[in-house]
């Protein structure tokens, strides 16, 4: 099995783009390094309680980030969340500069 690391009060496995392609890894915590592929899309959610969410993509995977963290096309970028199969839900993303994160 892979190795895992502990961020908040989360253990999430260190994994590569081939380990999510197995499909072993659906439903779990996962952290995931790479370079974001394309401009960011950030969008405002004007609801009863107003948000941000972010989308882009490594590896050709999409992430889902509920807030407007500070990123580029090219920015390297640790990705922490829950893997879905076709996307992972991110719960913090860590930059060189700064670690962006969600409220659990």
């Amino acid at each position: 099995m892979c190795m895992r690391v502990k961020l908040g009060h989360h253990y999430y496995y260190v994994v590569t783009p081939e380990d999510l392609a197995s499909g072993k890894f659906r439903g779990k915590n996962v952290v995931i390094e790479g370079e974001i592929e394309d401009k960011p899309l950030i969008e405002f959610l004007p609801m009863e309680l107003p948000s941000w969410r972010t989308t882009f993509k490594i590896h050709g995977i999409r992430i889902d980030f509920a807030g407007s963290p500070c990123l580029g096309k090219g920015d390297r970028v640790k990705v922490y969340g829950r893997f879905l199969g076709d996307a992972i839900i991110a719960t913090a993303i860590e930059t060189d500069k700064a670690l962006f994160t969600t409220e659990e």
